[in-house]
């Protein structure tokens, strides 16, 4: 059976040149309390949801949704630094719309409770 040649690949599918990245990346820093939408940052780099998800995972080695756990929690932990703010506050100001889904993932991702986190944080 013969070898069927190669397929060249398109190298602007094979990840998000640093304008895109830059580009997606300030894009969800400025809306993280937002529900952003794969298609609406697909839209941006002028490619289809499918394509983009996987340049953006060639390009950060995160998918999409854990990019933006990722950040959203690390924003998350500044806000718990202020003790005058609410864990209900913080996970609405960082986009999670459920406290408990909030408390779960951020005991997943940091390792410890958010008490924990807040009492480490004051000493």
């Amino acid at each position: 059976m013969p070898l069927r040649p190669a397929i060249a690949v398109d190298p602007r599918y094979r990840a998000l040149d640093a304008e895109q990245e830059k580009m997606v990346l300030d894009y969800i820093e400025a809306h993280l309390q937002d529900n952003i939408m794969v298609a609406t940052l697909a839209m941006m780099c002028q490619l289809s949801s499918s394509c983009f998800s996987r340049v953006f995972k060639a390009s950060t080695g995160y998918t999409l949704c854990q990019w933006m756990l990722r950040q959203r929690l690390a924003r998350a932990r500044t806000l718990l630094a202020d003790p005058r703010l609410s864990v209900v506050d913080v996970a609405v100001a960082v986009g999670f719309h459920d406290q408990s889904h909030f408390l779960r993932q951020f005991k997943r991702v940091a390792g410890m409770t958010v008490q924990e986190w807040r009492q480490r944080a004051a000493a």
